[in-house]
């Protein structure tokens, strides 16, 4: 991916609360040099030599030679033909929405599409060992329904568990990339992205009011528009 430097995001804490928020992933990897995806839930396991998230996210370690945990069907062509080594491509996309010229108050201007993503690059490790399988996809659905979930308990369902793993590919990713961009208006004057924000907050689009929010978390503080205004 192209990062343009304006919209890049070097923090290691805020790219690891991105994948927090966004687990749903588009995982790329190739067979014969031929690109194969599959959108699969992909969390973020442990930094590296073990470290913690919260290690990460003070960036005490960097999120380079983290480890990402994920799964598939079994049946999916892609884990199947997926070698321990492989190189994969983990793309998480979060909000994204239109802006029209119309929000600019001035002529001439051009549209653009404000979004945020992450790629992250690194070696695959596929199992089916029935109790890394099980390790995966029970921590997985534990931190998701810890995240977005009611408080489900999922010990009652351990042994169903058991029973469906044998249907689940699961893997693991060594992280050695990452690139980013959260093309937010930052190119544009204070008072211009504020009325973009406000359009998306006005939106009745969720994914429209969570990028409202995104801009106004990444966007410039009070205090460096009145630089701006005095400069």
């Amino acid at each position: 991916m192209y990062e343009r430097p304006l919209y890049r995001e070097d923090r290691d804490g805020v790219v690891l609360a991105f994948l927090h928020h966004h687990p749903l992933a588009l995982v790329v990897t190739a067979h014969e040099g031929v690109p194969v995806a599959t959108h699969a839930p992909v969390l973020f396991r442990h930094g590296p030599d073990g470290a913690d998230a919260e290690a990460v996210a003070a960036g005490t370690v960097p999120l380079a030679g983290s480890t990402l945990i994920g799964h598939m069907n079994v049946e999916n062509p892609q884990w199947r033909r997926m070698r321990s080594g492989d190189q994969a491509l983990i793309v998480f996309q979060g909000p994204h929405g239109y802006v029209s010229p119309t929000v600019y108050d001035v002529t001439p201007a051009a549209p653009t599409w404000n979004f945020t993503a992450v790629h992250v690059t690194g070696t695959v490790e596929p199992t089916a060992e029935p109790a890394d399988v099980l390790d995966i996809v029970s921590d997985t659905a534990r931190r998701l329904e810890g995240r977005f979930g009611r408080g489900w308990d999922q010990e009652s369902s351990l042994d169903y568990f058991r029973q469906i793993a044998p249907g689940v590919g699961a893997f693991t990713l060594r992280v050695e990339s990452v690139q980013t961009m959260f093309k937010l208006s930052q190119e544009k004057p204070t008072p211009m992205r504020r009325r973009v924000a406000e359009q998306f907050e006005a939106s009745e689009s969720g994914t429209h009011r969570a990028l409202a929010g995104m801009m106004r978390a990444h966007g410039l503080t009070d205090a460096d528009e009145e630089r701006e205004t005095a400069g």
